[in-house]
Protein backbone atom coordinates (compact mmCIF):
# COMPACT_ATOMS: atom_id res chain seq x y z
CA UNK A 1 0.00 0.00 0.00
CA UNK A 2 1.15 3.57 -0.69
CA UNK A 3 0.41 6.46 1.07
CA UNK A 4 -0.51 9.28 -0.81
CA UNK A 5 -1.93 11.53 2.09
CA UNK A 6 1.47 14.21 2.09
CA UNK A 7 4.50 15.22 0.00
CA UNK A 8 3.97 16.95 -3.55
CA UNK A 9 0.34 16.80 -4.62
CA UNK A 10 1.76 17.16 -8.09
CA UNK A 11 4.34 14.53 -7.70
CA UNK A 12 1.34 12.06 -6.39
CA UNK A 13 -0.86 13.01 -9.52
CA UNK A 14 2.28 12.13 -11.86
CA UNK A 15 3.28 8.82 -9.91
CA UNK A 16 -0.76 8.08 -10.16
CA UNK A 17 -1.48 9.11 -13.34
CA UNK A 18 1.30 8.25 -15.93
CA UNK A 19 0.78 4.29 -15.24
CA UNK A 20 -2.83 5.09 -15.90
CA UNK A 21 -2.50 7.10 -19.01
CA UNK A 22 -0.41 4.54 -20.59
CA UNK A 23 -2.49 1.28 -19.65
CA UNK A 24 -5.97 3.55 -21.07
CA UNK A 25 -3.25 4.06 -24.15
CA UNK A 26 -2.62 0.40 -24.08
CA UNK A 27 -6.45 -0.52 -23.82
CA UNK A 28 -7.11 1.82 -26.81
CA UNK A 29 -4.12 -0.44 -28.36
CA UNK A 30 -6.47 -3.42 -28.34
CA UNK A 31 -9.23 -1.44 -29.46
CA UNK A 32 -7.14 -0.12 -32.48
CA UNK A 33 -5.70 -3.38 -33.35
CA UNK A 34 -9.71 -5.48 -33.03
CA UNK A 35 -10.94 -2.59 -35.13
CA UNK A 36 -7.83 -1.59 -37.94
CA UNK A 37 -7.58 -5.74 -38.11
CA UNK A 38 -11.05 -6.30 -38.83
CA UNK A 39 -11.43 -3.41 -40.60
CA UNK A 40 -9.33 -5.41 -43.11
CA UNK A 41 -12.12 -7.88 -43.85
CA UNK A 42 -14.46 -5.05 -45.02
CA UNK A 43 -17.15 -2.46 -43.99
CA UNK A 44 -19.60 -5.23 -42.70
CA UNK A 45 -17.40 -7.10 -40.50
CA UNK A 46 -15.84 -3.36 -39.11
CA UNK A 47 -19.66 -2.67 -38.65
CA UNK A 48 -20.75 -6.00 -36.77
CA UNK A 49 -17.21 -5.47 -34.10
CA UNK A 50 -18.49 -1.97 -33.72
CA UNK A 51 -21.92 -2.81 -32.78
CA UNK A 52 -20.72 -6.22 -31.06
CA UNK A 53 -18.51 -4.05 -28.54
CA UNK A 54 -21.16 -1.22 -28.09
CA UNK A 55 -23.11 -4.17 -26.37
CA UNK A 56 -20.33 -5.22 -24.32
CA UNK A 57 -19.55 -1.84 -22.90
CA UNK A 58 -22.93 -2.03 -21.67
CA UNK A 59 -22.31 -4.30 -19.43
CA UNK A 60 -19.13 -3.28 -18.71
CA UNK A 61 -20.98 -0.45 -17.27
CA UNK A 62 -22.32 -2.89 -14.24
CA UNK A 63 -18.41 -4.32 -13.36
CA UNK A 64 -17.03 -0.69 -13.75
CA UNK A 65 -19.41 0.56 -11.24
CA UNK A 66 -17.94 -1.86 -8.70
CA UNK A 67 -14.89 -0.86 -9.67
CA UNK A 68 -15.09 2.65 -8.69
CA UNK A 69 -16.58 1.03 -5.51
CA UNK A 70 -13.54 -0.84 -5.05
CA UNK A 71 -11.17 2.11 -5.68
CA UNK A 72 -13.30 4.14 -3.90
CA UNK A 73 -13.25 1.72 -0.44
CA UNK A 74 -9.78 0.63 -1.00
CA UNK A 75 -8.49 3.86 -1.06
CA UNK A 76 -10.43 5.67 2.25
CA UNK A 77 -9.03 2.31 4.21
CA UNK A 78 -5.77 2.59 3.00
CA UNK A 79 -5.30 6.48 3.88
CA UNK A 80 -7.12 5.44 7.04
CA UNK A 81 -4.35 2.87 7.25
CA UNK A 82 -6.77 -0.24 7.85
CA UNK A 83 -5.37 -2.94 5.34
CA UNK A 84 -7.77 -5.80 7.18
CA UNK A 85 -10.53 -3.61 6.00
CA UNK A 86 -8.67 -2.92 2.25
CA UNK A 87 -8.35 -6.65 1.97
CA UNK A 88 -11.72 -7.80 3.23
CA UNK A 89 -13.12 -5.35 0.15
CA UNK A 90 -11.23 -6.75 -2.44
CA UNK A 91 -11.92 -10.36 -1.79
CA UNK A 92 -15.62 -9.05 -1.73
CA UNK A 93 -15.26 -7.46 -5.21
CA UNK A 94 -13.80 -10.24 -6.76
CA UNK A 95 -17.20 -12.46 -5.23
CA UNK A 96 -19.40 -10.14 -6.27
CA UNK A 97 -17.55 -9.84 -10.02
CA UNK A 98 -17.64 -13.58 -10.76
CA UNK A 99 -21.42 -13.89 -9.79
CA UNK A 100 -22.30 -10.81 -12.17
CA UNK A 101 -20.48 -12.26 -14.98
CA UNK A 102 -22.31 -15.24 -14.75
CA UNK A 103 -25.72 -13.86 -14.29
CA UNK A 104 -24.50 -11.32 -17.75
CA UNK A 105 -22.57 -13.89 -19.77
CA UNK A 106 -24.70 -17.05 -19.34
CA UNK A 107 -27.90 -15.23 -21.21
CA UNK A 108 -25.88 -13.04 -23.55
CA UNK A 109 -24.28 -16.07 -24.94
CA UNK A 110 -27.78 -17.48 -25.90
CA UNK A 111 -29.50 -14.62 -26.76
CA UNK A 112 -26.91 -11.83 -28.03
CA UNK A 113 -28.35 -11.52 -31.68
CA UNK A 114 -31.18 -9.78 -30.23
CA UNK A 115 -29.36 -6.45 -29.09
CA UNK A 116 -27.78 -6.17 -32.11
CA UNK A 117 -31.26 -7.22 -34.24
CA UNK A 118 -32.80 -4.35 -32.11
CA UNK A 119 -30.13 -1.62 -33.17
CA UNK A 120 -31.68 -2.26 -36.75
CA UNK A 121 -28.57 -4.00 -38.25
CA UNK A 122 -28.96 -5.37 -41.35
CA UNK A 123 -29.09 -9.15 -41.64
CA UNK A 124 -25.78 -10.12 -42.44
CA UNK A 125 -23.99 -7.48 -39.99
CA UNK A 126 -26.53 -9.32 -37.20
CA UNK A 127 -24.84 -12.82 -38.09
CA UNK A 128 -21.45 -11.44 -38.02
CA UNK A 129 -21.87 -9.65 -35.05
CA UNK A 130 -23.60 -12.51 -33.04
CA UNK A 131 -20.36 -14.74 -33.76
CA UNK A 132 -18.55 -11.87 -32.10
CA UNK A 133 -20.86 -11.62 -29.29
CA UNK A 134 -21.58 -15.36 -28.50
CA UNK A 135 -17.33 -15.74 -27.51
CA UNK A 136 -17.50 -12.57 -25.86
CA UNK A 137 -19.97 -13.52 -23.43
CA UNK A 138 -18.56 -16.41 -23.00
CA UNK A 139 -15.31 -15.09 -21.13
CA UNK A 140 -17.04 -12.13 -19.82
CA UNK A 141 -15.67 -12.79 -16.67
CA UNK A 142 -12.17 -12.07 -17.56
CA UNK A 143 -13.29 -9.02 -18.60
CA UNK A 144 -14.99 -8.18 -14.85
CA UNK A 145 -12.46 -9.41 -13.35
CA UNK A 146 -9.85 -7.83 -14.89
CA UNK A 147 -11.37 -4.29 -13.91
CA UNK A 148 -11.69 -5.42 -10.49
CA UNK A 149 -8.20 -6.54 -10.08
CA UNK A 150 -7.29 -2.87 -11.74
CA UNK A 151 -9.43 -1.15 -9.64
CA UNK A 152 -7.94 -2.83 -6.71
CA UNK A 153 -4.36 -1.87 -7.25
CA UNK A 154 -5.10 1.54 -8.15
CA UNK A 155 -7.09 2.03 -4.51
CA UNK A 156 -3.93 0.84 -2.66
CA UNK A 157 -1.73 3.62 -4.63
CA UNK A 158 -0.48 1.12 -7.59
CA UNK A 159 -1.20 2.06 -10.73
CA UNK A 160 2.08 0.55 -12.30
CA UNK A 161 1.19 -2.96 -11.92
CA UNK A 162 -2.32 -2.44 -14.23
CA UNK A 163 0.23 -0.93 -16.66
CA UNK A 164 2.29 -3.89 -16.49
CA UNK A 165 -0.79 -6.39 -16.38
CA UNK A 166 -1.88 -4.34 -19.50
CA UNK A 167 0.79 -4.24 -21.34
CA UNK A 168 1.17 -8.31 -21.00
CA UNK A 169 -2.40 -8.36 -21.71
CA UNK A 170 -2.51 -5.67 -24.78
CA UNK A 171 1.02 -7.74 -26.49
CA UNK A 172 -0.67 -10.90 -26.46
CA UNK A 173 -4.19 -9.64 -27.69
CA UNK A 174 -2.51 -8.45 -30.98
CA UNK A 175 -0.50 -11.68 -31.46
CA UNK A 176 -3.03 -14.11 -31.32
CA UNK A 177 -5.28 -11.61 -33.41
CA UNK A 178 -3.05 -11.20 -36.19
CA UNK A 179 -2.89 -15.21 -36.26
CA UNK A 180 -6.74 -16.05 -35.60
CA UNK A 181 -8.27 -13.11 -37.48
CA UNK A 182 -6.28 -13.98 -40.98
CA UNK A 183 -5.40 -17.30 -40.43
CA UNK A 184 -1.68 -17.21 -40.54
CA UNK A 185 0.75 -19.95 -40.26
CA UNK A 186 -1.26 -23.39 -39.35
CA UNK A 187 -4.11 -21.28 -37.40
CA UNK A 188 -7.65 -21.42 -39.00
CA UNK A 189 -8.87 -18.22 -40.75
CA UNK A 190 -11.48 -16.97 -37.71
CA UNK A 191 -12.49 -13.53 -38.77
CA UNK A 192 -14.23 -11.63 -35.98
CA UNK A 193 -14.43 -14.78 -33.66
CA UNK A 194 -10.37 -14.43 -33.79
CA UNK A 195 -10.70 -10.90 -32.12
CA UNK A 196 -13.35 -11.98 -29.57
CA UNK A 197 -10.93 -15.82 -28.86
CA UNK A 198 -7.86 -13.44 -28.27
CA UNK A 199 -9.46 -10.67 -26.32
CA UNK A 200 -10.80 -13.40 -23.71
CA UNK A 201 -7.75 -15.57 -23.98
CA UNK A 202 -5.30 -12.75 -23.27
CA UNK A 203 -7.44 -11.15 -20.26
CA UNK A 204 -7.76 -14.62 -18.58
CA UNK A 205 -3.98 -15.23 -18.78
CA UNK A 206 -3.63 -12.08 -17.49
CA UNK A 207 -5.85 -12.27 -14.32
CA UNK A 208 -4.39 -15.48 -13.11
CA UNK A 209 -1.33 -13.11 -12.90
CA UNK A 210 -3.15 -10.75 -10.83
CA UNK A 211 -4.26 -13.31 -8.78
CA UNK A 212 -0.68 -14.80 -7.71
CA UNK A 213 0.03 -11.03 -7.08
CA UNK A 214 -2.75 -10.61 -4.63
CA UNK A 215 -2.44 -14.12 -3.07
CA UNK A 216 1.17 -12.88 -2.87
CA UNK A 217 0.43 -9.84 -0.91
CA UNK A 218 1.36 -7.13 -3.79
CA UNK A 219 0.70 -3.61 -2.21
CA UNK A 220 -0.33 -4.89 1.17
CA UNK A 221 -3.47 -6.59 0.18
CA UNK A 222 -2.89 -10.16 1.00
CA UNK A 223 -6.11 -12.27 -0.80
CA UNK A 224 -6.99 -15.64 1.07
CA UNK A 225 -7.48 -18.79 -0.73
CA UNK A 226 -10.84 -19.28 1.01
CA UNK A 227 -13.81 -17.00 1.93
CA UNK A 228 -17.34 -16.59 2.04
CA UNK A 229 -19.49 -13.49 1.39
CA UNK A 230 -19.73 -11.08 3.58
CA UNK A 231 -23.19 -8.77 2.92
CA UNK A 232 -22.09 -5.68 5.26
CA UNK A 233 -18.90 -5.15 2.88
CA UNK A 234 -20.80 -5.93 -0.10
CA UNK A 235 -23.90 -3.51 0.59
CA UNK A 236 -20.72 -0.68 0.71
CA UNK A 237 -19.71 -1.95 -2.54
CA UNK A 238 -23.30 -1.39 -3.85
CA UNK A 239 -23.88 1.71 -2.44
CA UNK A 240 -21.25 3.18 -3.71
CA UNK A 241 -21.00 1.40 -7.24
CA UNK A 242 -24.61 1.00 -7.61
CA UNK A 243 -24.99 4.75 -8.87
CA UNK A 244 -21.62 4.17 -10.92
CA UNK A 245 -23.01 1.62 -12.46
CA UNK A 246 -26.55 3.17 -12.76
CA UNK A 247 -24.24 6.28 -14.67
CA UNK A 248 -22.90 3.61 -17.29
CA UNK A 249 -25.63 1.87 -17.88
CA UNK A 250 -27.65 5.27 -18.41
CA UNK A 251 -24.65 6.24 -20.94
CA UNK A 252 -24.56 2.73 -22.32
CA UNK A 253 -28.01 2.50 -23.35
CA UNK A 254 -28.45 6.30 -24.40
CA UNK A 255 -25.08 5.31 -26.49
CA UNK A 256 -27.35 2.21 -27.47
CA UNK A 257 -30.52 4.11 -28.51
CA UNK A 258 -27.76 7.04 -30.06
CA UNK A 259 -26.32 4.15 -32.22
CA UNK A 260 -29.92 3.09 -33.08
CA UNK A 261 -29.97 6.83 -34.72
CA UNK A 262 -26.25 6.18 -36.97
CA UNK A 263 -27.65 3.09 -37.70
CA UNK A 264 -30.47 4.40 -40.07
CA UNK A 265 -28.41 6.19 -41.75
CA UNK A 266 -26.33 3.16 -43.44
CA UNK A 267 -23.46 0.93 -43.40
CA UNK A 268 -20.71 3.20 -43.90
CA UNK A 269 -21.57 5.93 -41.45
CA UNK A 270 -21.96 2.66 -38.51
CA UNK A 271 -18.08 1.96 -39.99
CA UNK A 272 -17.18 5.94 -39.80
CA UNK A 273 -18.83 6.78 -35.97
CA UNK A 274 -16.69 3.69 -35.03
CA UNK A 275 -13.93 4.40 -36.67
CA UNK A 276 -14.30 8.63 -35.56
CA UNK A 277 -14.74 7.13 -32.07
CA UNK A 278 -11.34 5.10 -32.12
CA UNK A 279 -9.50 8.33 -33.25
CA UNK A 280 -11.27 10.27 -30.05
CA UNK A 281 -9.58 7.58 -27.78
CA UNK A 282 -6.06 9.42 -28.45
CA UNK A 283 -8.01 12.01 -26.51
CA UNK A 284 -10.09 10.55 -23.83
CA UNK A 285 -7.56 7.54 -22.51
CA UNK A 286 -5.38 9.60 -21.29
CA UNK A 287 -8.20 11.83 -19.63
CA UNK A 288 -9.30 8.42 -18.04
CA UNK A 289 -6.06 8.05 -16.96
CA UNK A 290 -5.58 11.53 -14.60
CA UNK A 291 -9.39 10.79 -13.61
CA UNK A 292 -8.21 7.35 -12.03
CA UNK A 293 -5.42 9.56 -10.34
CA UNK A 294 -8.39 12.05 -8.92
CA UNK A 295 -9.85 8.81 -7.43
CA UNK A 296 -7.66 7.48 -5.89
CA UNK A 297 -6.22 10.70 -4.75
CA UNK A 298 -9.58 11.89 -3.30
CA UNK A 299 -10.48 8.66 -1.28
CA UNK A 300 -6.94 8.77 0.13
CA UNK A 301 -7.24 12.15 1.46
CA UNK A 302 -10.80 11.82 3.02
CA UNK A 303 -9.68 8.69 4.50
CA UNK A 304 -6.88 10.74 6.41
CA UNK A 305 -8.90 13.17 6.98
CA UNK A 306 -7.38 15.62 4.79
CA UNK A 307 -10.64 17.17 2.65
CA UNK A 308 -8.57 20.40 1.53
CA UNK A 309 -5.42 18.48 -0.02
CA UNK A 310 -7.97 16.19 -1.89
CA UNK A 311 -9.59 18.99 -3.68
CA UNK A 312 -5.96 20.46 -4.42
CA UNK A 313 -5.33 16.71 -5.79
CA UNK A 314 -8.55 16.69 -8.12
CA UNK A 315 -7.52 20.09 -9.46
CA UNK A 316 -4.05 19.27 -10.20
CA UNK A 317 -4.86 16.19 -12.02
CA UNK A 318 -7.73 18.68 -14.11
CA UNK A 319 -4.85 20.77 -14.91
CA UNK A 320 -2.60 18.35 -16.43
CA UNK A 321 -6.30 16.54 -17.91
CA UNK A 322 -6.64 20.18 -19.72
CA UNK A 323 -2.93 20.42 -21.27
CA UNK A 324 -3.33 17.14 -22.67
CA UNK A 325 -6.90 16.66 -24.16
CA UNK A 326 -6.89 20.68 -25.15
CA UNK A 327 -3.74 19.58 -27.19
CA UNK A 328 -5.27 16.45 -29.17
CA UNK A 329 -8.59 18.37 -29.52
CA UNK A 330 -6.31 21.12 -32.30
CA UNK A 331 -4.45 17.94 -33.43
CA UNK A 332 -8.08 16.25 -34.46
CA UNK A 333 -8.79 19.91 -35.88
CA UNK A 334 -5.86 20.26 -37.86
CA UNK A 335 -4.71 16.70 -38.97
CA UNK A 336 -7.78 14.62 -38.60
CA UNK A 337 -7.49 12.53 -41.21
CA UNK A 338 -4.14 10.95 -40.14
CA UNK A 339 -5.63 9.69 -37.02
CA UNK A 340 -9.18 8.30 -39.45
CA UNK A 341 -6.41 6.52 -41.95
CA UNK A 342 -4.83 4.45 -38.78
CA UNK A 343 -8.36 2.50 -38.96
CA UNK A 344 -9.31 2.09 -42.33
CA UNK A 345 -8.25 2.93 -46.02
CA UNK A 346 -12.34 2.95 -46.99
CA UNK A 347 -12.80 6.23 -49.06
CA UNK A 348 -16.76 6.42 -47.94
CA UNK A 349 -15.45 5.97 -44.65
CA UNK A 350 -13.06 8.23 -44.15
CA UNK A 351 -15.18 10.89 -45.56
CA UNK A 352 -17.93 10.61 -42.78
CA UNK A 353 -15.25 10.31 -40.22
CA UNK A 354 -13.18 13.46 -40.78
CA UNK A 355 -15.63 16.20 -40.11
CA UNK A 356 -17.13 13.82 -37.22
CA UNK A 357 -13.48 14.64 -35.43
CA UNK A 358 -13.38 17.59 -36.01
CA UNK A 359 -16.32 19.07 -34.66
CA UNK A 360 -15.37 16.63 -31.32
CA UNK A 361 -12.53 18.35 -31.38
CA UNK A 362 -14.09 21.77 -29.72
CA UNK A 363 -15.47 20.32 -26.75
CA UNK A 364 -12.30 18.06 -25.81
CA UNK A 365 -11.51 20.65 -22.86
CA UNK A 366 -15.27 19.77 -21.18
CA UNK A 367 -14.55 16.34 -21.59
CA UNK A 368 -11.19 16.75 -19.12
CA UNK A 369 -13.75 18.50 -17.25
CA UNK A 370 -16.63 15.13 -17.21
CA UNK A 371 -13.63 12.90 -17.04
CA UNK A 372 -11.37 14.41 -14.39
CA UNK A 373 -14.02 15.77 -11.86
CA UNK A 374 -16.57 12.23 -12.01
CA UNK A 375 -13.74 10.26 -10.96
CA UNK A 376 -12.89 13.53 -8.04
CA UNK A 377 -16.72 12.86 -6.69
CA UNK A 378 -16.70 9.13 -7.11
CA UNK A 379 -13.39 8.51 -5.13
CA UNK A 380 -15.57 10.33 -2.33
CA UNK A 381 -18.09 8.05 -2.84
CA UNK A 382 -20.25 11.27 -4.38
CA UNK A 383 -21.62 8.41 -7.13
CA UNK A 384 -25.66 9.70 -7.03
CA UNK A 385 -25.31 12.97 -8.37
CA UNK A 386 -23.01 11.93 -11.44
CA UNK A 387 -25.87 9.53 -12.38
CA UNK A 388 -28.51 12.35 -12.32
CA UNK A 389 -25.74 14.43 -14.58
CA UNK A 390 -25.34 11.64 -17.19
CA UNK A 391 -29.06 11.01 -17.51
CA UNK A 392 -29.89 14.78 -17.87
CA UNK A 393 -26.69 15.13 -20.34
CA UNK A 394 -27.57 11.92 -22.34
CA UNK A 395 -31.50 11.84 -22.71
CA UNK A 396 -32.32 15.55 -22.45
CA UNK A 397 -29.58 16.64 -24.76
CA UNK A 398 -27.38 14.40 -26.90
CA UNK A 399 -30.52 11.67 -28.18
CA UNK A 400 -33.46 14.73 -28.76
CA UNK A 401 -30.44 16.36 -30.48
CA UNK A 402 -29.40 13.89 -32.34
CA UNK A 403 -31.98 12.29 -33.92
CA UNK A 404 -33.20 16.65 -34.30
CA UNK A 405 -29.82 17.69 -36.41
CA UNK A 406 -29.39 13.96 -37.75
CA UNK A 407 -33.08 12.84 -38.92
CA UNK A 408 -35.34 15.66 -38.75
CA UNK A 409 -32.88 17.72 -40.24
CA UNK A 410 -31.05 15.55 -42.45
CA UNK A 411 -27.55 16.32 -41.60
CA UNK A 412 -26.74 12.54 -40.73
CA UNK A 413 -24.16 11.17 -38.86
CA UNK A 414 -22.59 14.94 -38.96
CA UNK A 415 -26.02 16.10 -37.06
CA UNK A 416 -25.48 13.28 -34.45
CA UNK A 417 -21.96 14.24 -33.90
CA UNK A 418 -22.91 17.54 -33.02
CA UNK A 419 -25.17 16.63 -30.63
CA UNK A 420 -22.56 14.86 -28.83
CA UNK A 421 -19.66 17.53 -28.78
CA UNK A 422 -22.98 19.94 -27.13
CA UNK A 423 -23.66 17.61 -24.90
CA UNK A 424 -20.09 16.99 -23.57
CA UNK A 425 -20.27 20.66 -23.01
CA UNK A 426 -23.46 20.64 -20.64
CA UNK A 427 -22.12 17.91 -19.05
CA UNK A 428 -18.72 19.29 -18.31
CA UNK A 429 -19.89 22.54 -16.81
CA UNK A 430 -22.81 20.57 -14.92
CA UNK A 431 -19.72 18.81 -13.61
CA UNK A 432 -17.92 21.54 -12.46
CA UNK A 433 -20.67 22.67 -10.63
CA UNK A 434 -21.07 19.81 -8.43
CA UNK A 435 -17.21 19.78 -7.61
CA UNK A 436 -17.09 23.58 -6.71
CA UNK A 437 -20.20 23.10 -4.13
CA UNK A 438 -17.99 20.74 -2.32
CA UNK A 439 -20.31 18.66 -0.47
CA UNK A 440 -18.64 15.13 -1.87
CA UNK A 441 -15.84 16.20 1.25
CA UNK A 442 -18.42 15.31 4.07
CA UNK A 443 -19.70 12.04 2.63
CA UNK A 444 -19.34 9.02 4.69
CA UNK A 445 -18.49 5.41 3.42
Amino acid sequence: MQDLTSGSIRKNVIHLAWPAVITMLLQMVVGIADIAMVGRLGADELAAVGLGRQIVFLFQGLISGVGIGTTALVARYVGARDKEKATLVSEQSIIFGIILSLLIGIPGFFYGDLFIKVLGAEDLVVSIGYDYLQIMFLGIFTVFITFIINAIFRGAGDTKTPMYLMTFINILNIIMNYFLIFGIWRFPFLGVRGAAIATVVSRGIGISIGFYLLLSGKEGIKLRFYYKLDFSIIKKIIRIGFPASGENLINSSAGIVYTMIVVSFGTYAIAAHQVALRSESFSFMPGFGFAIAATTLVGQNLGALKPDRAEKSAYESLKMALLVMGFMGVMFLIFPEYFVRLFTGDPNVIKLAVPCLMIIAVSEPLLAITFVLSGALKGAGDTVFPMIITGISEWCVRIPMAYIFGVVMGYGLIGAWIAMSVETVVRGLLFYIRFRRGRWKSIKV
